[in-house]
């Protein structure tokens, strides 16, 4: 027996996201299942937020309450220009939001609002190792003329007149005052919403952030300690920087890990890098990515020639729309199904034209609740207003992201030599009405175990998060733990979305 192609899982849950637990498989397919778009939770309902609320934002569970940290266009703040900003909401249920007033920055006189972050577009996370001066950390693109309070608390311009675009690292220790912390953490433009979050399997921080190359393309830094600035990175001796500008890319400075490829439309590339690392199961991560189709320009001072096709009509303009993508250790990913994770409504509708999913989940009971924000507009269309803008809630089956499934023909797998520590073996799956699943335990010869074979296997079947397997003589598995078997799985009509060996309570 080779012991290195055994893998050891423990009691620990194990999705389906490639084909990992495939020694042989006949029948089986990978499908994404979308989530239920469920009802609008922020609108743009105050004044600060005429222009809208914009695609960039965070979702935290934080102390028994959940933060939702918002992207608006603040447009001028005592005669300032803010551009985009972060504003700051809480809940106690997900679903009623609060815009609590901090009374820190003044927007045309309103002193009482909730723009916690100006100048700036992010992501937030809540640190499990900072210290509590630094519980939330933001990694920001510092956009425009920002305007923070200094030592003295007065307001001044970090860079006077200059367009900065570097990305940022701020900490705060309640979510609302913040704290710039310099140099820069990456000295290039990176755009969009940037990824900083806390790997518990490597032990280090990650930032994934957006790239360059073939379009936008997403890319990785990884560190031990964020608050050493800046992040390490391949530096090259003919970078320059203009006046006020950020960095040039010059080479592959950062690591490259998701991007376009032929399967994709042509002129198609990934906006956003809405990475996770996915805390109810074992080596899951998940991209959030947004795929935009560009269209071709066309002459933009000739609008007689567009008639009723106004693609082309706007430089940087096309749909943008959700998908996922899937990892084992946030290096290596794929798309394993390309049709949309949150697909776009009807033309016209609030979320016709764009959608962006918001960083964060939080978990309620069996499901997993997400976020976007949309617009009725293509990317390059121009639409100051914004009528209608806001955030949306997304409901998820727990660990229902992506599944291997079985049609009414029949599937099977068995998976590779594995151990495992705890006595029930429990699945996620749904059969509904006309499916079902069947366990058979193999030993290292691939040989029936006794007790646990196909006759004896008593099949799971309707819809369940945890499902019981059971044998007809066993109703654990208790004696076969840290024996090296295989599981060798008969499906049909049924979605498989984990299994797990659960330690008795």
């Amino acid at each position: 027996m080779n012991t290195t192609e055994i893998i050891h899982i423990g009691s620990e849950k194990q999705l389906f996201l490639n084909d990992r637990w495939f020694s042989s498989q006949r029948g089986i397919t990978f499908c994404v299942n979308p989530p239920t778009k469920c009802e609008q939770v922020i609108f743009a309902d105050k004044p600060w937020e005429k222009s809208g609320i914009l695609m960039y934002n965070s979702v935290i569970e934080h102390d028994d309450m959940y933060y939702l940290f918002y992207d608006t266009s603040v447009l001028a703040v005592d005669g300032e220009n803010f551009g985009r900003s972060i504003c700051y909401a809480v809940s106690t249920d997900g679903v009623n939001w609060e815009k609590p007033n901090v009374g820190l920055y003044t927007w045309r006189g309103i002193k009482e609002n909730n723009i916690v972050l100006p100048g700036c577009n992010g992501s937030i996370m809540v640190d499990p190792n900072g210290s509590e001066e630094q519980r939330f950390k933001s990694l920001s693109l510092v956009i425009e003329n920002s305007m923070w309070p200094d030592s003295k608390g007065a307001v001044a311009g970090w860079y006077g007149d200059k367009l900065f675009l570097e990305l940022y690292l701020c900490t705060s220790t309640d979510g609302i005052h913040w704290k710039r912390h310099t140099p820069c953490a990456l000295p290039f433009f990176h755009d969009t919403q940037n990824v900083l979050l806390y790997d518990t399997r490597l032990q280090k921080y990650v930032a994934y952030v957006r790239w360059s190359g073939d379009g936008r393309t997403i890319a990785r830094v990884e560190m031990e300690d964020p608050m050493k600035l800046p992040w390490s990175f391949k530096d090259h001796p003919d970078a320059v920087r203009g006046p006020g500008l950020s960095r040039q890319r010059i080479g592959d400075e950062l690591q490259t890990v998701l991007k376009s490829d032929e399967l994709d439309p042509p002129d198609t590339d990934l906006y956003t890098p809405g990475v996770h690392q996915y805390p109810w199961a074992q080596d899951a991560y998940f991209s959030f990515t947004t795929p935009y189709r560009h269209y071709p320009v066309g002459d933009t001072t000739n609008t007689t020639l567009y008639g009723k096709d106004e693609r082309g009509r706007f430089q940087n303009d096309g749909p943008v729309e959700i998908q996922l993508a899937v990892s084992q250790d946030g290096i290596n990913w794929t798309r394993p199904d390309r049709k949309p994770y949150v697909g776009l409504g009807l033309s016209g509708s609030l979320d016709g034209g764009q959608v962006y999913m918001t960083q964060g989940m939080i978990r309620k009971g069996d499901e997993i609740w997400q976020y976007y924000a949309g617009t009725r507009h293509t990317h390059g269309v121009p639409d100051p207003k914004r009528e209608g803008s806001g955030i949306h809630r997304l409901k998820q089956r727990l660990d229902g992201f992506i599944s291997a499934d079985a049609d009414h023909t029949g599937a099977e797998f068995t998976t590779p030599l594995l151990t495992f520590s705890g006595e029930n073996l429990k699945l996620n799956a749904d059969c509904s009405a006309m499916g079902e699943i069947w366990v058979e335990i193999l030993d290292e010869q691939n040989r029936p175990i006794p007790g646990y074979t196909q006759e004896d296997s008593i099949s799971v079947e309707r819809n369940h998060i945890a499902a019981s397997v059971f044998w007809k003589k066993r109703d654990n598995v208790g004696e076969l733990i840290g024996r090296p078997v295989r599981l060798h799985f008969k499906l049909r009509a049924c979605k498989l979305y984990a299994f797990q060996f659960e330690i008795k309570a």
